[in-house]
């Protein structure tokens, strides 16, 4: 089971995250309460090893993301916004997870994205923290969106998805992590992946 703590603005979360075996770190790089502080998380950024590193954005120019991933020597970029031609710049030098609310009535992410490989996250709640409807869909996705410690097991049991993404899910505040709630979090995927 594939796991990625969100929301990362603080070195000490991202190493609690790494210790207690996260296999992905997201930063909020476009408008959001969690947004990160690019010199800040750069200035430290570099020192986390082992993990994949996400930064997520919406609407941005795909030409400003490519720039900020580089400087952050990020792998990944997660994308809310939909997929548009000129992102296909980005496949050169980085993975792409692109992020969606749901389905559209017998149209499968694997078709609607067809031009784009990528990785496919459904997030009903699109970064507001409320869970949505959790359903198989016969294909591998990310499944985000009202994801806590306390419902992760069910979660992946109902749903069946190859990963997770919190945020919100394991913090105190906007951006401020839970040691025990990330290791609990990661603990409670990881062992309901494994029946």
């Amino acid at each position: 089971m594939w796991v990625k703590i969100c929301g990362i603005t603080r070195y000490e979360d991202a190493q609690a995250a790494c210790r207690y075996g996260a296999d992905a770190l997201g930063f909020v790089l476009t408008r959001s309460r969690r947004r990160a502080d690019l010199d800040l998380v750069g200035s430290w950024i570099h020192n986390i090893q082992g993990v994949e590193k996400v930064g997520v954005f919406t609407g941005e120019d795909p030409g400003y993301i490519a720039e900020i991933s580089k400087r952050l020597g990020l792998d990944t970029v997660q994308i809310h916004a939909p997929l548009m031609p000129a992102h296909r710049m980005l496949l050169d030098d980085f993975r792409i997870i692109a992020a969606l609310k749901g389905m559209e009535p017998g149209l499968e992410p694997a078709l609607m994205l067809k031009d784009f490989p990528c990785r496919i996250l459904l997030d009903p709640s699109m970064g507001t923290g409320r869970a949505g409807e959790w359903r198989r869909l016969g294909i591998p996705f990310i499944l985000a969106g009202g994801l806590t410690p306390e419902n992760v097991g069910q979660a992946i049991a109902q749903a069946g998805p190859f990963g997770v993404d919190v945020s919100s899910g394991v913090e105190t505040a906007p951006g401020i992590k839970d040691r025990e709630k990330i290791r609990k979090f990661i603990q409670e995927a990881k062992q309901e992946a494994k029946k």
